[in-house]
C-alpha cells in the first residue's frame, strides 16, 4: 500500500507522524512523508521517503506574524492573535496544498493532520484516494465531552454547553481561518465550493485517528464510530544517539534534574526569557537541565546549576530527570506523561492551554503559567511542588505506567490497513 502522509508543522507534530510511518514501513507498506522543508532531515535520518515544502516553520515562527502567534490570546489580544494566524495562512497555505496535492496522485491512502484536513479532503476527493485523519489535537468533532473540548465551559464532564461552544464557536473560528484558500483551491481542482456545514459532514464521515492515550482524554461516547482513541504514537530512543560527556557528568553530580524545554517556541526576547528560567532555577534550590530550542534560550554564562542543551531525544533524556517545565504541546506532554515525569506547561499559543489544563486536572503537575504571566517567583513555587508532593509525583508514576502498557503505533496502523481496506 502506497501511503503519503502529510505532516506539516513543528517537531512536535512531525515526531507522531514518524512514529506512525515506522510501524507502517515495517509492515511492508510505502511511506512518503510531507514536510516544511526543516523537517525533511527528521524525515530522512529515520530510512523513510521526505517530499519537503519549500516553506521552513522555524523563520516562519520568528516573522513579526509568527511571534504574534506565539503570543496568541496574550499580550497580543485575540483579535489581533486572528488576524496574524488567517494572514499566515492565506500567505502559506496555496503553496503547501499544491505540493500536498503532487505528493498525494499516486498514493492509495493519504493520512492528513489538524493543520491540512481541510485540504487533503479535496485532495482525496479529486485524486479518489482514501483519506485518515491522523491527530493529537483535542479539536475533532463536536461533542458534549469537556476533557476533549477546548476551552469547554464544563471541563470536567459531560455538558451540551461544550457542545454548544464547539458548534457556535470553535467550528466557526477554524472554518473562518481556513475557507478562503480552502475553496479557492477546491476551485483550481475543478470542485465546487464548500461551505462549513458540508466541510464538517465530509469530516464525521473521515476515520479519525487520535494519538493521545484515553487515560489522558478520555474517548466520547457521543461521537461516530469511526473516530478512535488509539494511544500515543511514540518513537524509541534513536540508536544513533550520544549523550555529549558533560550532559552525563552534570547529571551525575547530584539529584535528578529539572528539564526545561518549550522546544519549536519562539521569544522576541531570548536573553530576558533565559535570565527569568535561569532566577526561577535558582530561587528553587532546584538544578536543571534547559533545552535551548528555537527561541534561542541559554547563554554562555550560566550559573553552575543549570546545563544548557540542544537537541536531545526526549525519550532518553526524561527518564533522567524528576520533573519538566515545557510549552504544553500535545507531544511533549505525552513523552512527558509517558516517562511518568511531572510536570507544569507554560502555554505560549494554540492548544498549548488545553493541554495544560489537563496535566492539572489529572494531578500530574501544577496549574499552568500563561507564558504572558510567567515570572521567576511563580515558576519556582512549581517547581518546588512538582520535585516534592509526593501524591503528584505517584500519579504521574501511576499515569505513565498506564500509558506505557498501550501500543497506541500498533492500533493505528492496524485501523489504517482496515480502513483501506488491508494491505
Amino acid at each position: 500500500m502506497r501511503i503519503t502522509s502529510i505532516a506539516y508543522g513543528t517537531r512536535g507534530d512531525v515526531e507522531p507522524a514518524l512514529a506512525l510511518a515506522d510501524e507502517l514501513q515495517a509492515r511492508g507498506h510505502k511511506v512518503r512523508t510531507v514536510v516544511a522543508a526543516d523537517s525533511a532531515k527528521l524525515v530522512e535520518e529515520r530510512g523513510l521517503e521526505a517530499a519537503p515544502a519549500e516553506l521552513n516553520i522555524k523563520e516562519l515562527l520568528h516573522t513579526a506574524g509568527g511571534l504574534d502567534l506565539m503570543e496568541s490570546g496574550q499580550r497580543v489580544g485575540v483579535r489581533r492573535s486572528f488576524k496574524s494566524m488567517r494572514r499566515l495562512f492565506d500567505e502559506h497555505s496555496p503553496g503547501i496544498m499544491e505540493h500536498a496535492y503532487h505528493a498525494s496522485r499516486d498514493a492509495d491512502v493519504v493520512l492528513s493532520g489538524f493543520l491540512s484536513n481541510v485540504f487533503a479532503t479535496s485532495i482525496c476527493e479529486k485524486l479518489g484516494n482514501r483519506q485518515i485523519s491522523v491527530m493529537a489535537a483535542p479539536i475533532v468533532l463536536a461533542t458534549r465531552s469537556g476533557p476533549a473540548t477546548l476551552s469547554a465551559p464544563r471541563p470536567g464532564g459531560a455538558s451540551i454547553a461544550n457542545l454548544l461552544l464547539y458548534k457556535t464557536v470553535l467550528e466557526r473560528v477554524d472554518w473562518g481561518l481556513t475557507q478562503g484558500p480552502a475553496n479557492r483551491f477546491r476551485t483550481a481542482l475543478g470542485l465546487p465550493v464548500q461551505d462549513r456545514t458540508a466541510y464538517y459532514k465530509q469530516l464525521r464521515q473521515t476515520p479519525i485517528l487520535r494519538g493521545v492515550s484515553p487515560h489522558v482524554v478520555p474517548h466520547p461516547s457521543d461521537w461516530p464510530a469511526t473516530v478512535h482513541t488509539t494511544g500515543y504514537w511514540l518513537k524509541p530512543v534513536e540508536p544513533d544517539w550520544t549523550a555529549p560527556e558533560r550532559l552525563l557528568e552534570f547529571l551525575d553530580a547530584g539529584d535528578p534534574p529539572v528539564l526545561i524545554s518549550f522546544g519549536s517556541m519562539t521569544a522576541r526576547d531570548p536573553r530576558y526569557t533565559t535570565k527569568l528560567l535561569a532566577d526561577a532555577v535558582i530561587r528553587s534550590g532546584r538544578r536543571a537541565v534547559l533545552q535551548t530550542g528555537w527561541a534561542g534560550l541559554g547563554t554562555s554564562s550560566m550559573p553552575k546549576e543549570i546545563y544548557v542543551l540542544g537537541a536531545a531525544p526526549h525519550s532518553w533524556l526524561l527518564p533522567r530527570v524528576s520533573a519538566m517545565v515545557h510549552h504544553g504541546g500535545a507531544g511533549t506532554t505525552g513523552q512527558a506523561m509517558s516517562a511518568s515525569v511531572p510536570a507544569v506547561a507554560v502555554p505560549h499559543a494554540g492548544d498549548q492551554p488545553y493541554w495544560g489544563a489537563r496535566i492539572a486536572r489529572l494531578g500530574v503537575g501544577p496549574s499552568p503559567i500563561p507564558r504572558a504571566k510567567l515570572t521567576a517567583r511563580r515558576l519556582a513555587a512549581a517547581i518546588v511542588e512538582l520535585t516534592t508532593n509526593a501524591e503528584m509525583r505517584h500519579r504521574a508514576a501511576v499515569l505513565g505506567e498506564r500509558i506505557r502498557r498501550e501500543d497506541g503505533v500498533g492500533t493505528a496502523a492496524t485501523l489504517i490497513e482496515h480502513y483501506a481496506g488491508g494491505r
